[in-house]
């Protein structure tokens, strides 16, 4: 007897559910498909209005003596000047800080930004604006340079550092304020009151969210015994606030802030002829990662000296030739440290080719941020007389690497049994003196 063959029972129910589910899914994904290309095409729209718009905001100079670079690759060196003029400040602003009235303008910032070929660091090294510098046969203020003209500051800061400037931008006061206006406010931490009737400072020690005239005023401040260094580290600090601010999440993903700060940035903002808004995005975005993670900061090292009743500041010659060297080297500069990681290292200089050998160093020194003090001469250190040389044990090898760096020095570890009168000892050489 044969069996039978077994129905086969449909499941039409499921069968149905099944392909209005393929078939909702399948739209679905046509949905999301088309949505994102969508805010891809509106991304792109909007990202070419915003350097549309900041092309045309922006003031343009013809500028001869920048050197050409290729855009893609290569190192690139950017001429970053903060300009006291007033264009732009409204007379409300005026009212409320001490800005003062004269002629023309002046560079209270003067930064040079390197970025290495394969870009993935990038140095600022920050020029004191009454630096000494050597202005064709004659020799000025660097602040004074800038006040003949963007080209002039360019050729002064080649002729003088050997760096072959590609790019350039100054902001005004004015550009300062809308800037910092837009972001909000810009947390910044002190670990001492800071007043300044000069500048309108008027800060408690600890953290304070500053808006734009308090950032002002706080980054124009002289306050204190290194008059412009002390400026420069304030200056060093807020840039490091606003490079927070604007990795954060809460400016990047705020449309309107970000058009804002686009607007303001290209509507007060000098540049040459040839830096690209184009440009100046594409490098953000390849950066991105690197400046979140901190950019190494620091200054000419120099020393005050009166000459013909005019007060300047002098490049201290090795120091300055070797952070001139690492600028060019395509590699990130030395940490030399912050301003109370200087302030802990105790160094002593002691004299081996004369007083004013020792003067210059100790003024290098003290001007930089670190605590100094003339000592005797440890008699088995053996010190040339011609070569500035930093001693130190090992316990004590950062802080003497960090001496050492501004001072463009060559570093002697000793031994644990040799007493030296401070952490760090400097012998100062004839090579201080050119």
């Amino acid at each position: 007897m044969t069996a039978e063959p077994e129905a086969t029972t449909l499941d039409w129910e499921s069968e149905v559910d099944g392909g209005r589910a393929f078939r909702r899914s399948r739209r679905l994904g046509i949905a999301v498909l088309t949505l994102a290309g969508a805010l891809l095409l509106v991304a792109a729209v909007v990202t070419q209005v915003l350097w549309s718009r900041a092309e045309a905001n922006l003031t343009r100079v013809p500028l001869s003596e920048l050197a050409q670079a290729a855009e893609a690759t290569g190192a690139r060196f950017f001429l970053i000047v903060g300009s006291d003029a007033r264009d732009g400040v409204s007379d409300e602003d005026r009212d409320q800080l001490p800005l003062g009235e004269f002629d023309g303008e002046r560079a209270d910032v003067v930064i040079v930004v390197a970025i290495t070929p394969d870009r993935q660091h990038v140095s600022l090294m920050s020029v004191p604006r009454d630096l000494l510098v050597l202005d064709g046969e004659r020799y000025r203020k660097l602040t004074d340079v800038f006040n003949s003209g963007a080209d002039d500051l360019v050729r002064v800061i080649r002729t003088n550092t050997g760096i072959r400037v590609n790019h350039y931008a100054a902001m005004s006061l004015g550009g300062f304020i809308d800037i910092v206006r837009t972001l909000g406010t810009v947390e910044v931490c002190l670990d001492a009151p800071l007043r300044d009737s000069r500048s309108g400072a008027d800060f408690a020690a600890g953290c304070t969210d500053m808006d734009a005239l308090d950032a002002l005023a706080y980054v124009r401040s002289r306050s204190g015994s290194r008059g412009d260094f002390e400026r420069i580290e304030r200056q060093q600090t807020f840039i490091r606030a606003v490079l927070r601010e604007m990795v954060s999440a809460r400016v990047l993903t705020n449309p309107r802030q970000l058009l804002g700060i686009v607007e303001n940035v290209s509507r007060n903002v000098t540049t040459d002829a040839q830096l690209r808004v184009s440009t100046m995005a594409g490098l953000t975005d390849e950066l991105r990662t690197v400046v979140g993670a901190g950019l190494p900061m620091t200054t000419v090292p120099a020393y005050p000296r009166r000459i013909n009743g005019v007060e300047f500041m002098v490049a201290y010659g090795p120091g300055a030739r070797a952070l001139y060297a690492e600028m060019l080297g395509e590699r990130p500069v030395f940490d030399r440290g912050s301003r109370d990681e200087k302030r802990r290292i105790a160094v002593g200089v002691v004299t081996v080719a004369g007083s004013d050998a020792t003067t210059v160093v100790a003024g290098t020194l003290q001007w930089a941020g670190f605590t100094v003090a003339r000592s005797p001469l440890t008699a088995n250190l053996n010190a040339p007389s011609d070569i500035t040389t930093v001693y130190a044990k090992q316990a004590d090898l950062l802080a003497a690497q960090r001496v050492a760096a501004t001072l463009g020095a060559p570093l002697v570890t000793v031994a644990d049994d040799i007493e030296l009168p401070a952490s760090v000892v400097v012998s100062a050489g004839t090579d201080a003196l050119t």
